[in-house]
């Protein structure tokens, strides 16, 4: 039995946070952070995720350090699953044949762990996520077992392979203080709506019963049947096993007694709660007056957090190795070898008593590891004075440190003297500063390589940095510099494995290992592209189409979910001397724009934000908005006298998760305006239009949203620039005539085509497009320039997609690659470029 521990992710442009894997025997654990990003570094450094079986989040929750959990949580659903429909789908074969059929393998579910706030920010997403087909337990540390009784050894969580004892750290002051400038708070300047006001600072944590019912029952039951509802019953009915709540000031709150079948007077008796379906039940349909929809209610206001949690992990000590040899000199029966291997004494020949210790070696201690986060410098007298670092039992066989570190506190003589203190234990360090922001994602690094040096002008080399601020180590001391993939072997021998760390990629071999022939086809490419003929044609035929110099990004042209190759949907429209546009923002989207990028242009990018499209509530299209709307509000912040508004194009709903989320941070909300949630009574319109934008335009004159074909509350939209440049953008869906007449002669359409013109079958059942069908609404549209998007990955590279089609479209239309910069006026110079393009991408392995 060997248990592993691995850095799965360290701070990175891609990956904020950092992540620890650890791995015994079938069963893994997280400890750390699970930001944006990580599922997708998984894939990338290919560790399995369907083991895990609890995460442990580390520091205090806030969606920078669990942005990528939800997302986490859905792909080990989904891999679960895939299980179930593959066994199922064996087994009929298997039944016809005679076969021995396979066993259903089953989930025990996912332990959720972390500090305040932590079932606030997962109910608050059940708007988006409910009903998933992996069971979810959140466990929210309130109590500080060692705080009340220094003297407490027993670990606070533990299974048969590991035990954890949770270290909570309270800040030196009660409360981290909102972000927003003075003038905000007290003469709240740029706010013109009561409703939108900065939420004050609260001085209580909400209760997390309801959040955590909420995130057991409806969103992660395990069960893909349960409605997103509660259902009635009568006070008096309720038992103090039964998890209710009742409506209190149109909040829900939960229900705790006193109980009638207790034999206690309760003077509402009558009175009606509301009472969660057990994992299961698909009783109500949602729309009838005897349930209770979850979503119509909020969430009991929360307060920023005021702890962050560190732990110490151990495994179990182990039974020496058994010497049969020995025990069969000592005359036992065979069939008794496992009774003194489990601790008894047994008979042996000439009755003699043989005990354990005659045939086991020495007891092997359960090594253990400290994950120890402290991100701002008020955390750290707090940790250092912790009663666990002085109590032998719990800090013997401690073998690494891993400190999760705030950039410049690596450096703290505090954490140095900590470190001198305890010199047995190796002390890495995880922070911007002592770890490369290297290139995460390797695969996706060569192939953009490969594509610059076709087309250098569309495709720019991914921003990294391999070196690290922090002075190297002396060779002796006990401190090491976070690595992805650095690897321990924690049991049953305690072996460092360096040769697993992430090497940096060699982009330099990649751009020289493209073929020669294909080089020459790209020169030929760019030969035509700058004949002054063709120019002369370009000119003529835009010259009518407003802002030439358009760019649009695509972000994450992926679906489903982030793949090693491509992340998933989001594209940037930058429009100079008007703003910036997201149509959509999928978990990631903040880390690709901080890669195609450098810093100063990304604060470009987020200082002329404008607009951010959620064209509808999948995962894929949105885990991403809230990252970069705090990034957006963060460097509002640092230009002085900027009071910008962004808007959001959304549903209620999701406006309402966004408040909710908001009471954890302060991710800006205030500053966020909902053009596109008009009155009640327009919400559910097929075609919604909103022109009246109010003072701040954001350089929109209107924007339409189209309903269209694809899941509930699936829309189309077309942004029009107050220049008159009109963009139409699909979001998922089936072809929709109606969103094409409605965008009638847009000057850029921007559309879904999931699938190959070969999976039509495919496309009809997942409520898709396929390429032939997205050009046809192109041409019903009349679109003057189209870029397809959102391609299934099962095309992993893209080659798989047949771009002959896009060929014969008059050069008006190209297909997305992730971090792609292409000007609205260089499509038909882009286009010249297509066939060195489609060779490269088809000679990939």
């Amino acid at each position: 039995m060997t248990t592993t521990v691995e850095i799965a992710t360290v701070p990175s442009t891609d990956t904020p946070g950092t992540c620890i894997y650890l791995h015994h025997d079938k069963r893994s654990y997280i400890f750390g952070q699970v930001a944006e990003g990580t599922q997708r570094a998984f894939g990338s450094r290919k560790i399995h995720m369907g083991g895990t079986e609890h995460v442990f989040l580390s520091g205090s929750i806030s969606w920078e350090r669990m942005g990528g959990l939800v997302g986490y949580l859905l792909s080990v659903g989904g891999a679960v699953d895939s299980a179930k429909e593959y066994t199922a789908s064996e087994n009929v074969k298997r039944k016809q044949k005679g076969q021995k059929l396979l066993k259903q393998t089953l989930h025990a579910g996912i332990g959720v762990h972390g500090g305040d706030n932590l079932c606030h920010i997962l109910a608050a997403c059940r708007p988006v996520i409910f009903r998933q087909p992996i069971s979810v337990q959140s466990h929210e540390c309130r109590d500080d077992s060692r705080g009340a009784d220094s003297k407490r050894t027993e670990p606070d969580w533990k299974d048969d392979s590991i035990r954890v004892w949770k270290v909570p750290v309270r800040r030196a002051c009660s409360a981290s203080p909102p972000k927003r400038r003075h003038d905000e708070i007290s003469n709240r300047s740029g706010v013109s709506d009561s409703t939108d006001l900065p939420p004050k600072v609260r001085s209580t944590i909400s209760d997390p019963d309801v959040a955590a019912m909420i995130v057991e029952r409806i969103m992660f039951s395990g069960s893909l049947g349960n409605r997103s509802v509660l259902l009635p019953r009568k006070i008096r009915d309720l038992k103090s096993t039964t998890k209710a709540v009742i409506v209190d000031h149109h909040t829900l709150r939960a229900y705790k007694g006193p109980y009638v079948t207790e034999g206690i007077d309760v003077p509402n008796a009558d009175g009606t709660a509301w009472v969660f379906p057990e994992p299961g039940d698909n009783s109500g349909d949602g729309k009838s007056d005897d349930v209770l929809a979850i979503n119509h209610f909020p969430l009991p206001k929360t307060a920023y957090g005021e702890t962050a949690m560190s732990y110490i992990v151990k495994c179990h000590s182990r039974r020496g190795k058994f010497n049969a040899l020995a025990a069969k000199e000592y005359g036992v029966n065979p069939r008794d070898f496992k009774l003194l291997t489990s601790g008894q004494t047994v008979q042996g020949k000439d009755q003699m008593v043989v005990t354990p210790d005659m045939v086991l070696g020495e007891p092997q201690p359960g090594r253990g590891i400290i994950v120890a986060d402290i991100a701002t410098p008020d955390l750290l007298d707090s940790f250092v004075e912790r009663p666990e670092w002085e109590i032998p039992e719990i800090m013997e066989h401690i073998s690494v440190m891993y400190w999760i570190l705030g950039t410049g506190m690596a450096s703290d003589a505090r954490v140095q003297q900590f470190v001198r203190k305890h010199p047995q234990m190796k002390h890495i360090f995880c922070a911007q500063d002592t770890c490369p922001n290297m290139v995460t994602h390797p695969g996706a690094a060569e192939i953009q390589t490969k594509l610059r040096r076709i087309d250098p002008e569309r495709f720019p080399l991914p921003n990294f940095d391999n070196k690290v601020t922090y002075p190297a180590p002396s060779a002796d001391s006990p401190i090491e510099l976070g690595r992805a993939g650095k690897k321990l072997q924690l049991m049953p021998r305690l072996v460092f494995d360096d040769q697993a760390m992430a090497p940096f990629p060699d982009l330099m071999g990649a751009a020289q290992s493209v073929d020669e022939e294909l080089v020459a086809l790209a020169g030929q490419a760019q030969a035509e592209a700058s004949n002054p003929d063709f120019l002369a044609r370009v000119e003529e035929s835009e010259k009518d189409i407003p802002n030439r110099d358009t760019e649009i990004i695509p972000l994450g042209t992926g679906s489903s979910v982030p793949s090693k190759h491509r992340n998933v949907s989001g594209t940037l429209i930058r429009v100079p001397g008007i703003g910036n546009y997201l149509l959509d923002c999928g978990e990631g989207t903040l880390g690709q724009i901080r890669r195609v990028f450098d810093s100063e242009e990304t604060a470009d990018v987020l200082r002329n934000l404008q607009c951010i499209v959620i064209s509808h509530v999948h995962a894929d299209h949105h885990m991403g908005a809230v990252s970069v709307i705090k990034a957006w509000y963060e460097q509002s912040l640092r230009d002085k006298n900027n009071t910008a508004t962004l808007a959001i194009s959304c549903i209620g709903r999701y406006r309402g998760m966004l408040e909710e989320l908001s009471q954890v941070e302060d991710i800006g909300f205030h500053r966020l305006r909902f053009p596109s949630c008009p009155h009640l009574k327009e919400k559910d319109r097929d075609i919604t239009t909103a022109q009246d934008l109010g003072e701040d335009n954001f350089g929109l004159a209107g924007i339409k949203r189209i309903a269209v074909p694809h899941c509930w509350r699936s829309y189309g939209t077309e942004l029009e620039l107050t220049s008159g440049l009109r963009i139409a953008y699909s979001g998922d869906c089936r072809p929709s005539s109606a969103f094409a007449q409605a965008c009638k002669g847009a000057h850029l359409l921007i559309h879904e085509s999931t699938f190959g013109d070969d999976k039509q079958d495919h496309a009809k059942a997942k409520k898709h497009s396929t390429m032939a069908e997205a050009l046809g609404v192109a041409r019903e549209m009349e679109a003057r320039r189209t870029l397809l998007t959102h391609f299934s990955q099962r095309y992993s590279k893209g080659d798989s997609l047949r771009r002959e089609r896009v060929e014969g479209e008059e050069q008006s239309v190209l297909l997305a690659f992730d971090l792609m910069r292409v000007r609205l006026g260089d499509f038909q110079k882009a286009a010249c470029y297509i066939p060195a393009v489609q060779k490269l991408m088809e000679s990939l392995d």
